[in-house]
């Protein structure tokens, strides 16, 4: 790259790029957060359409089951915390041999099932908020479908600690509320992700478990420290202390897909932030994550977003999506990775 000394500097992305993960939790963006208690008594079924929006959940007290569609089904006891990146359908019930009763989710402060009248034997804390739906799709895919903290796990403990300050935030409805709660939900996140059972570490695919693989990390850690460099697979491969060969087969296999796909992707993530926060020209955009030119950089961006940069540029400002053509599953935001959770 030409030095950019003389020239005035280019803005800079809104995010840590040299630490993944909070590169992760930056470009998603957590907003409104909406939570209540929910709580049960006697036998009750009850089953919730997925929905975009990431879930989390605390019990509080008791028990319950909850079967999620492509997951799988689990016993939730006192202390637990569930976040789901992407809410899947599920049911959630006292005995998962009930005939479940499909509801929609409400508004109200708290929530009964089963028997109304008499003590609950089960109480939790639910909630849902939501993400920039810039790059929430493709970024949510680096992340595990679901994770599972026991209260006797490492970690459980301060993530009791925030979701009751955001459980005691979204009740008190003062000035900054949002800004608390958008700050509150970040850490949420990364609470969560950094402090969940090794045992799901090591059975899921993507950014996470690339991480907890020291060489791979190194690798990581070296492409969103300078994601304008020109990497090479020998490049990473030095960097993470490993054959060319081994560490294509090894990132591959962790990450679930090949190094430079992942490199590409991220650098389309970043390229959407810049184009979405500021009004920056291609060439800047194109210099800021490592093309050569702004015709290379609208080439990649196109086969990769399913338009131009300057038409997804326009969408955001006036609010819509852009139309995406080619494939039908590159419309929107493409979607490569996947976890193996």
């Amino acid at each position: 790259m030409h030095s950019r000394a003389s020239e005035s500097p280019l803005p800079e992305p809104a995010h840590d790029t040299s630490d993944p993960l909070a590169a992760v939790i930056s470009l998603l963006r957590p907003q409104t957060v909406l939570s209540k208690v929910i709580s049960g008594a006697g036998r009750w079924s009850v089953r919730y359409d997925a929905h975009e929006d990431p879930g989390f959940c605390l019990m509080l007290e008791g028990s319950c089951f909850l079967d999620l569609d492509g997951i799988g089904s689990i016993k939730l006891e006192e202390g637990d915390f569930i976040l789901l990146p992407a809410t899947p359908g599920f049911t959630m019930a006292s005995d998962l041999g009930i005939k479940p009763k499909l509801i929609k989710p409400t508004h109200t402060n708290e929530l009964r099932h089963g028997t109304q009248s008499g003590p609950p034997t089960m109480r939790q804390l639910g909630g849902y908020f939501r993400f920039d739906r810039t790059n929430a799709q493709l970024v949510v895919s680096f992340l595990p479908s679901m994770i599972h903290i026991r209260r006797d796990e490492p970690g459980a403990t301060r993530l009791r600690r925030v979701v009751e300050l955001i459980s005691e935030e979204t009740a008190a409805r003062r000035p900054g509320r949002d800004l608390i709660l958008g700050r509150l939900v970040e850490v949420l996140l990364v609470e969560a992700l950094r402090f969940r059972p090794a045992e799901a570490a090591g059975q899921e695919k993507g950014l996470l478990a690339g991480l907890t693989d020291s060489a791979l990390a190194r690798a990581l850690r070296r492409m969103h420290d300078d994601v304008a460099h020109r990497w090479t697979v020998a490049d990473l491969a030095r960097t993470a202390g490993m054959s060319r060969a081994s560490f294509a087969e090894r990132f591959m296999r962790t990450v679930g897909v090949p190094p430079m796909e992942y490199l590409l992707e991220w650098r389309i993530a970043i390229a959407k932030d810049l184009l979405r926060r500021e009004r920056v020209s291609l060439s800047e955009v194109a210099e800021m994550i490592g093309y050569q030119s702004a015709s290379a950089f609208s080439t990649a961006f196109s086969r990769h977003a399913g338009c131009s940069p300057s038409e997804f540029a326009r969408s955001m400002r006036i609010g819509s999506q852009p139309h995406s053509r080619g494939h039908p599953e590159r419309r929107g935001v493409y979607r490569p990775f996947k976890n193996g959770a």
